[in-house]
């Protein structure tokens, strides 16, 4: 007799343990947990807004070509052009053909020292690569590349186009993505950044 109750009293201490590790286990997991957070799936997240760009353009680009340019892109807002501005010195940049890029590029890497980091830039146009440097003339290393590989060393023109003082001109950062690749896969645009990005 002393048996049964014993087993009966086992049996119970182990559905009591059972309950006790698997009903929290079942009330718990994610499927059955609710969330006291709401979720605000109507208000649109504010995008991060653009101000200006910063473009980069070939040497002996003409104000007007730079406006046909710009006018072609289709940028969204009314925005004003500083031609060959001020606010920040072009580049000094080479065109290499694009089967001397690789022995160019060799050859930067065996001066002492690089002109900027991740020099050069990959600008890939049509069948020729632009090298960018910021140091240019002050370069030794790249003036003795330039020279020895026949490189013509040139200065971009730095154009500034401003979308307005106010925040409601500016355009969206998706926008300005379109419009950057839009103008870089014009043959005398090298290189768009963007300008107060706000978000």
């Amino acid at each position: 007799m002393m048996k049964k109750s014993i087993y009966k009293i086992l049996f119970i201490v182990a559905i009591i343990v059972f309950l006790i590790i698997v009903v929290p286990l079942v009330l718990f997991t994610p499927t059955h947990v609710k969330s006291n957070m709401s979720v605000d799936n109507e208000t649109p997240v504010k995008e991060q807004q653009v101000a200006g760009l910063f473009i980069e353009f070939e040497n002996g680009t003409t104000e007007q070509e730079v406006k046909t340019i710009l006018e072609n892109s289709n940028i969204p807002v009314n925005y004003s052009i500083d031609y060959n501005a001020d606010l920040s010195s072009g580049r000094y940049y080479a065109k290499v053909d694009q089967d001397k890029k690789t022995a160019v590029v060799d050859e930067f890497k065996k001066g002492e020292k690089f002109p900027e980091p991740g020099f050069p830039p990959d600008i890939k146009k049509g069948d020729y690569y632009i090298i960018v440097s910021e140091q240019g003339f002050e370069n030794e290393n790249f003036l003795k590349v330039m020279e020895k590989n026949n490189l013509q060393v040139k200065m971009t023109i730095m154009c500034y186009i401003s979308f307005g003082n106010e925040p409601k001109n500016w355009i969206p950062d998706s926008g300005a993505v379109r419009i950057r690749n839009e103008l870089e896969a014009n043959e005398k645009v090298f290189i768009v950044n963007f300008d107060g990005v706000v978000g």
